[in-house]
């Protein structure tokens, strides 16, 4: 466990991820005022505040939410690939959470339809990084990946961390469709 958390450390300050996210959070939250914000996979809560959360980067006339599938981890208890809204937050924030879940095409499926229309969700995946929370660590996804598994999705923006070629991290931005007709399974 030492060397694991060490392996960590190590990694982020080196590759620099949490930082990378927090700027791109950062500067899409400048601007979002009124709206309600779901964060899923929040994190544990590190003596009684969140380590991981990004409540602090928006605005406090929005209503944030904080969720994790860890009871534990002090946040209202939620399964993104179980998520039963349906046009209900303007933003959703998925933090480093899709390379955790196995069945990632059903939570991508979730996120869209608990989106508003013109919703946006944000989502980090790591590419280059060690084995984290095993045994629940699926997946590293390539930027080609991204692009067809977020395709319902309109106006995709990725941003990586590191070279094109060998990413440490990808930070994307996608906006929900207005037009369902264009819906389609990844």
């Amino acid at each position: 466990m030492i060397i694991h958390d060490l392996a960590r450390a190590v990694v982020h300050l080196t590759l620099r991820t949490r930082q990378f996210n927090n700027k791109n959070i950062f500067g899409f939250a400048r601007s979002v005022r009124n709206q309600e914000i779901l964060k899923i996979g929040s994190g544990v809560l590190v003596d009684g505040k969140d380590a991981y959360s990004a409540r602090h980067f928006f605005d406090s006339s929005n209503e944030f939410e904080q969720t994790d599938i860890n009871p534990s981890f002090g946040h209202r208890v939620l399964d993104v690939t179980k998520m039963q809204y349906s046009d209900e937050y303007d933003v959703i924030i998925c933090m480093s959470v899709l390379e955790h879940v196995f069945d990632y095409q059903q939570a991508i499926r979730s996120l869209h339809t608990a989106l508003k229309p013109e919703g946006s969700l944000l989502v980090s995946l790591p590419v280059f990084y060690p084995l984290h929370d095993e045994p629940h660590d699926y997946w590293r996804f390539t930027e080609h990946a991204i692009r067809r598994i977020f395709s319902q999705f309109d106006e995709l923006r990725l941003v990586t961390r590191g070279p094109r070629e060998y990413p440490f991290a990808y930070f994307i931005t996608a906006n929900k469709l207005t037009d369902t007709a264009k819906l389609s399974s990844p």
